[in-house]
């Protein structure tokens, strides 16, 4: 599913990935979001065009789960992890999950030195990066990736939907997961 921290324990069951956004029974408010075919940042720097922001919540080193070097094709468990929250107001709206194979990073260094730029736009410009199809789940408290969006205490939400896709840059790859936030709907 994703990289694990010291501080996340393991999930119980891993999230389960379809190709369909319908497929998941989502709300209709979900669907539209879920299916963005644009930047994910642009759509929420335009709902929040005087109050957007990007908060970096981590950026690790780290080993790939099974699943997810599957995903990448990567033959070395090793990875860079960054996490973010694209904000509104201040409070957060989306999660993002990087997921880089350390050959991805050997070949393509910028993607551990961002900042607080976000990953979307400077894709776009490299001119060689190419985003295969979104996948979609329905994240519950069971599963790392909805501990890793879920971190403020308080009332949490039954399920949480995510998409993710997996980047081409030439012949490495990298994978952007995205959990859209109850805040996300409102």
């Amino acid at each position: 599913m994703n990289a694990t921290s010291p501080s996340t324990p393991p999930a119980a069951a891993a999230p389960e990935w379809v190709n369909s956004a319908d497929a998941l029974g989502a709300p209709a408010a979900v669907l539209g979001w879920l299916t963005e075919p644009g930047l994910l940042t642009e759509r929420v720097r335009a709902r929040c065009p005087d109050a957007f922001g990007l908060r970096i919540v981590e950026e690790r080193r780290d080993v790939l789960e099974a699943a997810d070097a599957r995903i990448l094709d990567a033959a070395d468990p090793e990875c860079f992890v960054r996490e973010i929250e694209l904000t509104c107001g201040g409070g957060a709206v989306v999660f993002a999950q990087t997921l880089v194979p350390a050959a991805t990073l050997a070949a393509e260094p910028w993607l551990a030195d961002l900042g607080t730029e976000a990953l979307g736009p400077r894709l776009a410009r490299t001119g060689h990066a190419r985003r295969e199809p979104f996948e979609f789940a329905r994240l519950d408290a069971l599963h790392a990736l909805y501990s890793r969006a879920c971190r403020d205490p308080g009332p949490r939400p039954d399920a949480l939907w995510a998409r993710r896709a997996r980047y081409r840059l030439g012949p490495r790859s990298l994978v952007v997961q995205e959990v859209f936030l109850p805040v996300t709907l409102a």
